[in-house]
């Protein structure tokens, strides 16, 4: 088995094996790293990315690329969505899996896994 369909095979299982299903909001990030020659190519990847502009998929409420204050040349994506079983049908729908993202060659894969999934254990907000 290729380790591209390994990759695809613990993707499917992680998604299958959560406990139940959740409608509680939750954060996506995918860690990035710019190439050699600079930062714009991966800001320029983001901001051609239709998927990430409000109401562009059903359930995600924001998306932002967040950089790395210590390391410029390290980024994440962060998504925040409506909840896991609307994360789930975008990521293993055909509007994510047949379209391969401007970002994927910029995935930091060098950590292990490029990305996370995060539920809210707390939550604590203030006022402005």
């Amino acid at each position: 088995m290729s380790t591209e369909a390994k990759s695809a095979e613990a993707m499917s299982t992680e998604a299958t094996s959560t406990e139940g299903t959740s409608t509680e909001r939750i954060r996506v990030v995918i860690y990035l790293r710019a190439p050699e020659e600079g930062t714009e190519p991966l800001e320029e990847a983001y901001r051609e990315i239709s998927w990430v502009r409000p109401g562009a998929i059903p359930g995600l409420l924001r998306s932002e690329l967040l950089r790395d204050v210590d390391r410029p040349d390290e980024f994440v994506l962060h998504g925040e969505w409506e909840s896991l079983e609307e994360y789930r049908a975008w990521q293993f729908g055909p509007d994510h899996k047949d379209n391969p993202s401007a970002l994927r060659p910029y995935q930091d894969r060098s950590r292990g896994r490029h990305y996370a999934v995060y539920g809210i254990a707390s939550e604590e907000v203030r006022d402005a």
